[in-house]
């Protein structure tokens, strides 16, 4: 911060109580609100102070900003203060917020100062910050910390994060924005897709077809491309790549690269308005919120969504999104694909058991790769029909 923002933003006169080379009894009594000076002018003149380097005075001064009452604190607040003395207020006054509501609200305040005090605010005031709705758009830290503070309303961050998506914005690691794609509609999700701009060297992987008919309808044939497990991903490389031994797989490189290049936001529109092949890469990619995105694709077939079931190198994420789905789980595929998939929760494959064929269900019964709990109750409902 500097000193000589807030010098410039004081009446000439007043402009020596920031100067260090100014007599040390006059700054002295400035830190301490002790001269005559109106309200403003001593906020920004005990706020420059707290920056000086005589530790003494700007401890001192750090202290009187702190007794000043809400009376007198909170209209100032409110007022043209210079961004650096509401940054330098935030966090001497925190849980005050008769004086931090005007703060927020005043248009001066950066976002990284509110980002500060989201990170502890109250409730009132976190709803205060959730609904700046354009602060929340330009700046990520002041949504990571809303996220983190448990004192919002569930129901407000929901808001949030469904305004965000819709929007087109999608930051890294935040399981909240896969919520909410959750709760779009497929209208809204190809909608919010459409404000992320895809480069030129990946728009032929845009998929401008109609889409593809409810499930239960004739199945969509699908277009050639990857097989779901053809690609792994190398963490230590940073990117998507085929199996060691797939030479002639070599021709899909320079698009993985291209992809791996991309942003989160960039991933989640080509996973949403992507083709085939772009959902295959991208439903494995390591970021939560980009797999989520690909399964939950409007454009996402049934036969694709089978192969994501029985996919061994699919996210937990990606199996969770399809057990929850009542349209993906519909088709008898599924199901069996996630009965033998030792990703998929135990209670939802117990579940899907009692649903298989009988010769299906001698074939879990035998199988060394679905967990013993299931393999053991499937042996148990073989035999008892059996017995019958």
């Amino acid at each position: 911060m500097s000193m000589e923002t807030l010098r410039a933003a004081l009446p000439e006169e007043q402009r020596k109580y920031l100067d260090p080379a100014a007599p040390a009894p006059a700054r002295m009594m400035a830190s301490k609100g002790m001269l005559p000076l109106r309200p403003r002018e001593m906020v920004i003149v005990m706020a420059g102070l707290t920056l000086d380097a005589d530790a003494a005075l700007a401890e001192g001064a750090r202290a009187s900003l702190k007794k000043l009452p809400d009376a007198v604190l909170a209209p100032v607040l409110a007022s043209d203060l210079p961004f650096e003395a509401l940054g330098i207020i935030a966090p001497l006054v925190e849980g005050r917020d008769v004086v931090l509501t005007p703060l927020c609200l005043n248009p001066a305040a950066s976002d990284e100062t509110l980002a500060v005090v989201a990170a502890t605010a109250s409730e009132n005031l976190a709803e205060i910050l959730a609904g700046n709705q354009q602060r929340c758009l330009r700046c990520d830290p002041l949504v990571r910390a809303l996220s983190k503070n448990a004192k919002i309303r569930r129901s407000s961050l929901d808001m949030l994060f469904d305004f965000l998506v819709r929007s087109g914005v999608f930051y890294d690691d935040m399981p909240e924005l896969g919520d909410a794609i959750a709760r779009l509609t497929p209208h809204e999700l190809l909608h919010a897709a459409e404000q992320i701009a895809v480069p030129d060297e990946l728009k032929h992987l845009l998929d401008q077809s109609p889409l593809p008919s409810a499930q239960g309808g004739p199945e969509v044939e699908q277009p050639s491309g990857p097989d779901l497990d053809e690609f792994v991903e190398t963490e230590s490389a940073g990117e998507t790549q085929p199996p060691p031994g797939e030479a002639a797989k070599d021709d899909h490189m320079p698009l993985l690269r291209l992809i791996a290049g991309l942003n989160v936001a960039q991933k989640v529109g080509l996973a949403i308005r992507g083709n085939h092949e772009a959902r295959m890469l991208l439903i494995h990619d390591s970021n939560r919120v980009v797999a989520n995105a690909a399964i939950r694709s409007p454009r996402v077939t049934e036969q694709e969504v089978i192969m994501a079931a029985q996919s061994r190198s699919i996210s937990d994420e990606v199996v969770r999104v399809i057990c929850t789905s009542k349209e993906m789980t519909r088709s008898y595929r599924v199901k069996l694909a996630l009965v033998n998939n030792p990703k998929a929760p135990i209670a939802v494959a117990m579940r899907f058991l009692t649903l298989l064929r009988q010769s299906d269900l001698r074939t879990v019964a035998k199988s060394k790769n679905v967990p013993a709990g299931v393999a053991n109750q499937a042996k148990r409902m073989v035999a008892n029909k059996t017995g019958s």
